[in-house]
């Protein structure tokens, strides 16, 4: 265990009530973040009513927010690691408020694009900020756990972007919902600064806050050249790509066609997906300790996910309930996901926590646009001009997502392993 840690554990007890309030608040801004993810597609036809906008620019300017978020992560690491969480998040928070009041004064595609591309760089450090700042106030045997925690409540900003803002948008209009946002954001980065410290009082202040230009740079080329970490970049490109292909992209055209399922029972097995995958977001914290082992357990998820996208890739004429249960099982094993945030922590130094969180988290996004872009041109070699793609189209899908996932396991497991029962007791 390193100096940084032993002040970490020595000093919880004594800020234990500080500590969880800090918690507290960052749940909030993450909550808002994950919000702002999902936001446009409950008034997307609403918006493209109103403003005479096509599905093609409708899709730009949904992502907008990933193309800013992606490209601030690792200049956001320079900041978490110079300046603190605090600062950060709270200064940062105040685009994502500039980026809800563009958005709602928008009159066209331009307005809407740019306040999307806002709301993105604002939100850059809703998690990974988060993340810097359990390192620095929580026990390192707490990390995953904590982690793991702070993106189930998160789930919340999902659920909260959907039947709650349409009915904001049916009673004051889909403005005054991101009016009404404005305000709320705006009132969580007074929140982030007033409440969140960057470190516990007595705690010695990093070699990060203090670092020159020149060697801001080094610890970039630093994070660069740690080759556990590029084990571990190598897990995320594909893990969370894959599962927001099955979950977020192709699970309800594959229930429309292939089983024919209309609106409301496709979207209550969707919901049983997602609830699924929140559920083993915890399970995996408890697998973890149980295997004391953070590379098995993300190992043991990884193996399981391929054999349930190598049967459906390889099983023809599945039944619903069959695929049904297969795609909740896929939820449920596509949830160790968090565990590899926690993994990425481990084997960076205090000092490079930020840069390194980032990084890691730059490849997800990374991850998601190309497995998700590689998964549409698979299913488009289907395309025979009629309505919908055949089942082959999926079970070539999901054989590829599930060699995407054996590639990356083989380099991941490069990794040494985690031994979470090590990391320090979770009192």
């Amino acid at each position: 265990m390193n100096n940084g840690s032993q002040s970490t554990e020595a000093s919880f007890e004594a800020f234990r009530g500080q500590a969880l309030g800090i918690f507290a608040v960052l749940c909030a801004g993450f909550v808002a973040s994950q919000f702002y993810r999902v936001s446009n597609a409950v008034i997307a036809p609403e918006l493209m009513r109103t403003l005479a906008i096509s599905a093609e620019a409708m899709g730009v300017i949904t992502g907008m927010y990933f193309l800013t978020f992606a490209a601030a992560q690792l200049p956001a690491g320079i900041l978490l690691d110079r300046f603190g969480p605090r600062r950060t998040m709270s200064a940062l928070f105040i685009l994502a408020v500039v980026g809800s009041v563009v958005f709602a004064l928008a009159q066209g595609v331009a307005g809407l694009a740019i306040g999307r591309g806002l709301m993105g760089l604002g939100c850059a450090t809703g998690l990974m900020g988060a993340l810097v700042a359990i390192a620095r106030w929580f026990p390192p045997g707490r990390f995953a756990q904590l982690s793991s925690l702070l993106y189930t409540i998160g789930g919340a900003g999902f659920l909260l972007a959907t039947t709650p803002l349409a009915a904001i948008a049916g009673g004051f209009g889909w403005r005054g919902a991101f009016w009404m946002m404005a305000v709320v954001t705006a009132l969580l980065a007074v929140l982030l600064y007033a409440v969140v410290r960057d470190r516990p009082a007595g705690q010695e202040i990093p070699e990060s806050a203090r670092e020159t230009p020149g060697e801001i740079w080094q610890g970039m080329k630093d994070v660069l050249a740690n080759r556990e970490l590029r084990f571990v970049c190598a897990m995320q490109f594909v893990t969370f790509g894959t599962t927001l292909a099955v979950v977020g992209l192709w699970a309800g055209p594959y229930f429309n066609d292939v089983h024919g399922l209309q609106g409301v029972m496709r979207g209550n097995l969707l919901l049983l997906l997602n609830i699924s995958m929140l559920v083993g977001v915890m399970a995996f914290t408890f697998i973890e300790r149980w295997l004391n082992s953070r590379k098995w357990a993300i190992g043991g998820g990884a193996i399981l996910s391929v054999v349930l996208l190598a049967i459906l890739a390889l099983v023809p004429d599945l039944g619903l309930w069959p695929a049904t249960v297969l795609l909740v099982a896929f939820g449920l094993s596509s949830a160790h996901v968090m565990l590899i945030h926690a993994h990425a922590r481990v084997v960076l130094p205090d000092h490079l926590v930020g840069r390194g969180l980032t990084l890691q988290n730059l490849a997800v996004f990374l991850g998601v646009f190309t497995i998700q872009s590689a998964s549409g041109l698979i299913v488009g070699q289907f395309d025979d001009g009629t309505a919908g793609a055949p089942e082959a189209a999926y079970r070539a899908v999901f054989g590829f997502l599930a060699l995407a996932t054996l590639l990356a396991l083989a380099i991941y497991l490069r990794c040494r392993n985690v031994r979470p029962m090590a990391e320090g007791a979770a009192t």
